[in-house]
């Protein structure tokens, strides 16, 4: 290290620190859109807009399985989260793109990191919980303003496979902490089309909440959990 390599400005990098810290923000730059996931566990709660459920169960392990339950109309809803984890050998990358004016955007840099051990991967599945899910099903289409639809949400245990997108947050598997902002992705594929939601977990307070991304992804979210549905 030279004399002055302090006064050098720090190269951010979009993986996460060797804290567990992710979205890292510029000098003097602030959280906005809600509580800091990365702050004091304690104040990231949810926004008067979100769909709120209990951790009912937690296993951080190979993978880390997540039951959600909720009291909705005085009963039980519910659904399951499975999220692939790194075995410290998994990697991850991000393409950073700049507008060169009328030449249009240009490719800057790639980043490539490796997702430490026990850190999520892009891999997500939603797993229904029959029943359960169904009544969640019912929610989101009185939120949206849709009419009931006729059939159910998947059957029980089936899995809807996403992708993962952490925003911002900290995750230490060594002290059980999850406290993170998350975007979950239904890729245009197989014929279904594209969609997007927000995903927020708080393992220090027990506490998982989703809100929409864009109101135009509605249609999308209700019909991937609906049965007949994009199961995988």
């Amino acid at each position: 290290m030279g004399l002055f390599d302090w006064m050098k400005p720090r190269r951010r990098t979009l993986g996460p620190t060797p804290e567990g810290l992710y979205g890292e923000l510029p000098r003097g730059a602030h959280w906005v859109g809600g509580a800091d996931p990365a702050g004091p566990p304690q104040h990231f709660t949810p926004t008067s807009e979100a769909l709120v459920f209990d951790i009912a169960e937690w296993k951080w392990d190979a993978q880390l399985w997540i039951a959600a339950t909720a009291t909705l109309a005085g009963d039980t809803a519910g659904f399951g989260l499975v999220l692939g984890l790194s075995d410290g050998s998994h990697t991850d990358a991000v393409e950073v793109w700049e507008h060169k004016g009328r030449a249009g955007p240009a490719l800057k840099e790639r980043q490539e990191w490796t997702i430490p051990r026990g850190h999520p991967t892009r891999e997500m599945a939603l797993v229904s919980h029959g029943e359960q899910t169904t009544r969640v099903l019912r929610r989101l289409e009185q939120c949206f303003g849709y009419e009931p639809h006729p059939h159910s949400a998947l059957p029980d245990k089936t899995a809807v496979i996403c992708e993962l997108v952490i925003l911002r947050g900290v995750i230490n598997p060594g002290e059980g902490r999850f406290t993170a902002r998350m975007k979950g992705v239904f890729p245009d594929k197989d014929g279904w089309p594209y969609g997007e939601f927000f995903l927020n977990v708080n393992s220090v307070r027990k506490q998982i909440w989703v809100s929409e991304k864009s109101g135009d992804y509605r249609s999308v979210i209700l019909n991937r959990i609906s049965h007949p549905g994009g199961a995988t």
